[in-house]
């Protein structure tokens, strides 16, 4: 019952600093555009959602369900590609999961069918969970010691950002010429192109390492919760992930209908709005980040907790758009600061032989959480108006706090220290 072995090995432990700044950047640039990607295809739904439920007829409580149902899809995919990621390595899992949620996008915009709409939604959960449970923990293996956050959470999310600000771009120039359905059709193009890209990567060294010392890929799965530490660490991810999951979902899938039900704007600008506040987040995932790298990653996130629950105070109370435009935009701008760092943090603090598996487990946690909350906020914006399920949202991020305090500190170390550190956590 001991961190990995074979992370103890001198081979081990030099790998981080024989990768070159090509292999290691090319692997953040194929995660982070997979992940950007993802965004979009997980976005989309809630940008032109006013559009669809006027198209369908549906109130705010059905389209919450649907988007349940997609972070239903969202929780299976984070865990299973995570274990897959283990087992099958890193690269080819990750393509395995672009091209999921990129074919169930595309099939979403083809039929009328609210079943079969839900269906792909799950579908599209699935493999957009996946590129995150096997690019997180990819990056930061490749990625040296003193940049990792950079690499992980600042390149890799800020991309995620850009792709919801395409999927607003797609919303406000596609939608009123050719219908929302489009906007789904054309998602397997970027698909593909990010698939083929993987072609340029290599395997994660580390993996590789551990792979040829333990003579069987995904031989310890079975075993995750023996090893020592483990079960804190992952208690952890839960902590900072049931934050991040249920936040994200409840604040992102709802913004532009919140903007539309409460200051009575049209959806063409609600979404312009959406995209000036994403665009404000692609640049916070890189302070969030950054800031890490100089103070820590606890006190960034502890820093970052208690902005959120000050901004998002502000910003669901708000009497005006003007106001709602600062604070909302800090609101949604700490998401990345956020998920940037978390996903980080999250990566660093398993050893490689279950790394995927132990990261899909702690996000998956917290995402398990979070296939509630667009119900109950859509349920709740139907009959208390925006403004209640907003507000409620400001408590989560007191979990962040907690979490970060009870975690070790990862800044600046070799992913092999912080796992030798896991027999001093229990």
């Amino acid at each position: 019952m001991v961190a990995d072995a074979v992370e103890r090995t001198p081979l081990a432990r030099d790998v981080g600093r024989k990768v070159s700044f090509r292999d290691y950047f090319m692997v953040s640039l194929a995660a982070g555009l997979g992940y950007g990607f993802d965004a979009y295809a997980v976005n989309i739904y809630g940008i032109v959602l006013p559009v669809i439920a006027a198209g369908l007829g549906a109130s705010a409580g059905l389209m919450g369900l649907i988007g349940s149902i997609q972070l239903l899809g969202y929780t299976i995919g984070t865990i299973g590609f995570g274990i897959a990621a283990d087992r099958f390595g890193r690269k080819d899992t990750l393509g395995a999961s672009i091209l999921l949620y990129g074919a169930t996008t595309t099939l979403g915009g083809l039929v009328h069918s609210v079943p079969f709409f839900a269906a792909m939604r799950f579908l599209t959960g699935v493999g957009g969970a996946g590129e995150l449970a096997v690019g997180a923990p990819y990056t930061a293996e490749m990625w040296p010691a003193r940049f990792r956050a950079i690499g992980v959470g600042g390149i890799v999310f800020s991309l995620f950002s850009l792709g919801y600000i395409l999927a607003g771009l797609a919303a406000l120039y596609i939608v009123p010429r050719y219908g929302w359905e489009w906007t789904f059709i054309i998602a397997i193009i970027p698909a593909v192109a990010v698939f083929l890209m993987r072609l340029l990567i290599r395997e994660s060294i580390r993996y590789v390492v551990e792979r040829t010392g333990s003579g069987s890929p995904g031989r310890n799965q079975g075993r995750v919760w023996s090893i020592l530490g483990v079960k804190k660490r992952i208690g952890i991810g839960w902590l900072l992930y049931v934050a991040n999951a249920v936040g994200y979902w409840s604040l992102s899938l709802f913004l532009t209908t919140f903007m539309t039900k409460k200051f009575g704007l049209s959806p063409e600008n609600a979404i312009k709005y959406a995209v000036a506040f994403y665009t404000l987040q692609f640049f916070f995932s890189y302070l969030g980040t950054g800031l890490s790298e100089l103070i820590g990653r606890r006190p960034s996130g502890v820093l970052g907790a208690c902005i959120m629950i000050g901004a998002t105070i502000a910003a669901a109370t708000a009497g005006s758009i003007t106001t709602f435009a600062v604070f909302g935009g800090i609101m949604i701008a700490m998401l990345g600061w956020l998920w940037g760092l978390g996903d980080t943090y999250i990566a660093e603090l398993f050893p490689t032989r279950v790394r995927g598996t132990c990261f899909g487990i702690s996000v998956g946690g917290g995402r398990i959480a979070s296939v509630f909350a667009p119900t109950l906020v859509g349920v709740g914006i139907d009959h208390f108006g925006p403004t209640i399920p907003f507000l409620a949202t400001a408590a989560l991020w007191v979990l962040t706090f907690v979490g970060y305090l009870l975690g070790p500190e990862t800044s600046g170390k070799e992913l092999e220290e912080i796992a030798d550190g896991m027999n001093a956590t229990t």
